[in-house]
């Protein structure tokens, strides 16, 4: 009989893959929504593993296992590497337009935490001379009420390159927007759970209008999570949010 893997084996498998380039980079557009919205064009970039038979395994599946090995850390610094790279083979075949793209990078505690991280973002943009205007990293509301003096000294660093952050999932109930504002926060992403109710409940609208004109008052622009539906968008437009991004706007597609 087979023994079932255990956590150690898979673990394994997801180390092999790091390596082997198994893991695949998928990219979801953020759409400008808002007349008075900066039209920068952003993406959030995904990550996919390719088990046998070509199926694609979400991050629920596997993300569980590399936190539990302490991996999450070098899941992100391959992310970096290999969105650097796309940039590279951009500027080689489209030399007129390749940096139009900005590319939004989630991490994960564990690079927020680990000392090494900035110094190997900061020696990848200047071995690439990609602009690090064109990465941007998302950090959940969550993580940011959790390690706000670590958050503090990792975007410290990065912010004058030219590196953008991202808060996501932001409901308000952790994180003031006067601390937004002192981390130097650039886009805020208000919870989908929040967006999907918006176009039904009126405290949603409230709340998310609340939350975008906080965020305009402190130069902050506010991107709409999970948007799905036509009436969600009207909503949106109605209150003025700066981007959107869900199924209704663009599903997730391989990053090309």
């Amino acid at each position: 009989m087979h023994k079932k893997p255990g956590h150690r084996d898979i673990a394994d498998r997801l180390i092999a893959a790091l390596k082997g380039d198994q893991f695949i980079l998928y990219a979801q557009s953020i759409k400008s929504i808002g007349s008075k919205s900066n039209k920068d064009s952003y993406q959030e970039i995904l990550v996919r593993f390719a088990e046998e038979e070509q199926k694609l395994l979400h991050p629920g599946g596997f993300f569980p296992i590399l936190e539990q090995h302490n991996l999450m850390a070098t899941l992100d610094r391959w992310v970096v590497n290999r969105v650097i790279r796309w940039f590279i083979a951009r500027r080689k075949s489209s030399p007129n337009n390749w940096n139009a793209m900005r590319c939004s990078i989630n991490l994960s505690s564990d690079s927020i935490l680990h000392a090494g991280f900035v110094e190997y973002v900061t020696e990848e943009l200047k071995a690439s001379n990609v602009p690090s205007e064109n990465l941007l990293f998302e950090i959940s509301e969550h993580d940011a009420d959790k390690y706000a003096l670590e958050l503090d000294k990792f975007i410290l660093p990065l912010k004058p390159l030219g590196c953008g952050f991202v808060i996501t999932g932001y409901s308000g109930e952790l994180v003031s927007t006067e601390m937004l504002q002192a981390l130097g926060i650039n886009l805020l992403k208000i919870d989908g759970r929040i967006i999907r109710r918006i176009h039904e409940h009126d405290k949603s609208f409230t709340d998310v209008r609340a939350i975008h004109t906080a965020c305009q008052e402190i130069g902050i622009r506010t991107i709409a999570e999970l948007v799905e539906l036509r009436e969600t968008l009207d909503k949106l437009r109605e209150i003025g949010i700066d981007y959107a991004q869900g199924y209704g706007i663009s599903k997730p597609g391989p990053l090309q």
